[in-house]
């Protein structure tokens, strides 16, 4: 049965007060941010007063823009770039870091608690960039958070939580989350999911919290973005686990980690990398945030050795030649007579595979997935499971592009028929022969290279599809956008304008929306020429981003004419907005290094009412409204609609 949180029992624990919670800077950041009304200059005045923050916000930001975008270097464009969810979440991460490296469990081990953390925040933002079920900053905030339960029962009863995890330390087959729920009521993961919702963290989030350490019992459906941000945040866990085990540990934990990895369509090669960006990574944040690290497992070699790491009861490695061992190719033999397996090994050898070896057909599946094996030589006669196991294979995409020979006891028509029915690409029959055996092999080894030539091929297509999808991303974003200001330009307006219409509509929610015309333009491009007018158009612009709701659109829609969106926003809250933006603008002076220039704006303003057809009557009330303002004396903020009652 899926778990769920049990917030009755969480609001006993709240009211106890030892609770982590966010503090300082933090706290007025969380605050402020659930206002609606909140600007960004007001939002990034508060986030200056934590200069610490600053740097840790701006670097976030830099770990999310495109590649070949200009550095993010001020806390208002860091704003801009990940919004204000992942800001929150942020500070709230940051803040409890800060305030919580130390603590009275003397069993809880709090550096190394944030060590794994950060692996996590860094492989979620890596995991989610490729798997797409969460925006990067937003996953970098829910890796971090994670295991914040942990934190919070360690807070909460230190000598009681040492215990279990002393217990757990001492029976390593004992569940932590049992435990936990037999002591506290509330297992560390229902714990960390009910703060987090508390915190008002979306629910979707707070939900993978509180089943990722037991995927296989949380009930949501294969292939939902649930599911997949539920194995995204256990692959992070499984990157941090390998990160900080002992070195002995670390070829079998990579080996398990990589086979979570192609569960979400994640190459072996593609993951390998991603581990080791993230590992430099982990460095970088440790020392940002004065995180105590350790020193970066080597993935690559890593993977190659749980590659060659025994797959059964039976198995060994055979290749003591370490400088080939990465051209050979992977030969499994599934052989139950030992001496057959013996006389196999060094004909494989002498044909130069990396020979791996499992006795039964049972264990064949698993050492297959764990070896990878481009080969393999199975034997047919000595148990009825060699069909079944083939078919097995088949069905794997793994096991699709292996090369089977099946050994057959003799050259019996029907075997041979029933084997290549069942999928073998070819067959040999018992006693073996050196040259026959030679012949087969060549073959094999040609169609294996014949079907990795093509699928590098098949990877240069793709690397090249996905080169050529962020070009063109990038260029749909610079046809979006507006080249003199930096606001989105009429078609973003038009589009998102949809957009808000059809979700208001959808959901009943209130829309309004400014039309704002800067008064007197034409008059300063004649008088002062172009160069000026662009000027005073891009300073009246940063005015207008200083001061707009952090959750509005604005987008320049004509030569001095921008467009304002304001999603969940009735008449009354849309017109404090507009006069905040008029005085902000009248207040300005415009610097062109000559003449000194004053700009005012009118605005109009409209919010959407049920008689109105679509979003075109919308935008065409509220620039009604701004030709009214203008006829009024410009300089000011007029509306139509409730009585034509002006800010």
């Amino acid at each position: 049965m899926p778990k769920s949180i049990d917030m009755k029992r969480f609001e006993q624990l709240k009211t106890t007060g030892e609770l982590p919670s966010p503090r300082g800077v933090a706290l007025a950041i969380i605050r402020l941010t659930r206002s609606g009304d909140v600007s960004m200059a007001e939002l990034a005045r508060v986030i200056r007063g934590d200069p610490a923050f600053v740097g840790r916000l701006i670097k976030a930001a830099n770990g999310v823009v495109a590649e070949n975008r200009r550095a993010v270097v001020s806390v208002q464009e860091a704003l801009m770039v990940l919004g204000l969810p992942a800001v929150r979440a942020l500070a709230l991460g940051f803040s409890l870091l800060s305030n919580y490296r130390k603590g009275g469990c003397a069993g809880f081990d709090y550096t190394r608690f944030w060590a794994s953390s950060l692996v996590m925040a860094l492989s979620m933002q890596a995991l989610t960039q490729r798997v797409r079920v969460l925006p990067a900053d937003e996953a970098f905030c829910l890796g971090l958070l994670a295991r914040i339960g942990e934190l919070a029962l360690a807070t909460l009863h230190p000598p009681e939580f040492a215990r279990v995890l002393g217990e757990v330390q001492g029976a390593p087959g004992r569940r932590q989350v049992e435990l936990e729920k037999d002591r506290f009521a509330m297992d560390h993961c229902e714990l960390g999911a009910a703060m987090l919702t508390d915190w008002g963290v979306p629910a979707v989030l707070a939900s993978a919290v509180l089943h990722f350490e037991q995927p296989e019992a949380s009930g949501l459906a294969e292939g939902s973005r649930e599911a997949g941000l539920v194995r995204c945040l256990a692959l992070s866990r499984a990157i941090a686990q390998i990160c900080l085990a002992p070195e002995v540990e670390h070829a079998r934990l990579m080996t398990a980690t990589v086979r979570q990895a192609r569960v979400l369509g994640i190459a072996r090669d593609e993951f390998v990398t991603m581990c080791e960006r993230v590992g430099g990574e982990w460095g970088e944040w440790g020392r940002l945030l004065q995180i105590e690290t350790e020193t970066v497992p080597r993935f690559g070699e890593l993977s190659e050795a749980g590659a060659e790491a025994p797959a059964g009861p039976a198995t060994a490695v055979t290749d003591d030649d370490a400088g080939r061992q990465g051209e050979r190719m992977r030969v499994l033999v599934v052989e139950p007579d030992e001496g057959r397996r013996a006389r196999l090994r060094l004909e494989l050898e002498a044909a130069a595979l990396r020979v791996f070896e499992t006795r039964s057909v049972g264990d064949a599946i698993e050492a297959a997935m764990d070896v990878q094996p481009q080969l393999m030589l199975m034997d047919w006669g000595a148990h009825a499971g060699g069909q079944a196991l083939i078919r097995a294979l088949r069905e794997t995409r793994l096991g699709r592009n292996i090369y089977i020979l099946a050994m057959l006891p003799s050259d019996d028509e029907v075997l041979m028929a029933q084997a290549s029915e069942a999928g073998a690409d070819d067959v040999l029959s018992h006693p073996l022969r050196s040259r026959v055996l030679a012949v087969r092999l060549r073959a094999g080894k040609r169609m294996v290279a014949l079907q990795e030539e093509l699928e590098r091929d098949r990877e240069e297509l793709r690397r090249f599809a996905a080169e050529l999808s962020i070009s063109n991303r990038r260029l749909q974003e610079a046809a979006m956008t507006d080249s003199l200001t930096g606001f989105p330009n009429r078609r973003y307006a038009i589009e998102r304008m949809q957009t808000e219409w059809s979700a208001a509509e959808r959901h009943g929610r209130p829309l309004s929306a400014m039309i704002i015309d800067v008064d007197g333009f034409k008059l300063i491009n004649d008088t002062h020429g172009h160069d000026v007018g662009d000027m005073a158009l891009r300073q009246c612009a940063d005015a207008l981003r200083a001061v707009v709701r952090a959750h509005d659109v604005i987008c320049r829609t004509g030569g001095d004419e921008f467009l304002v969106i304001c999603p969940d926003t009735d008449l009354v809250a849309a017109l404090i907005c507009a006069e905040r933006l008029r005085g902000a603008t009248d207040a300005l002076s415009i610097d062109t290094g000559g003449p000194q220039l004053r700009l005012t704006i009118s605005i109009g303003v409209a919010t959407r009412e049920a008689l109105m057809a679509d979003m075109d009557a919308l935008i065409k009330c509220a620039d009604q409204a701004a030709y009214q303002a203008k006829r009024l004396g410009r300089n000011r903020v007029a509306v139509l609609q409730n009585g034509g009652k002006a800010a």
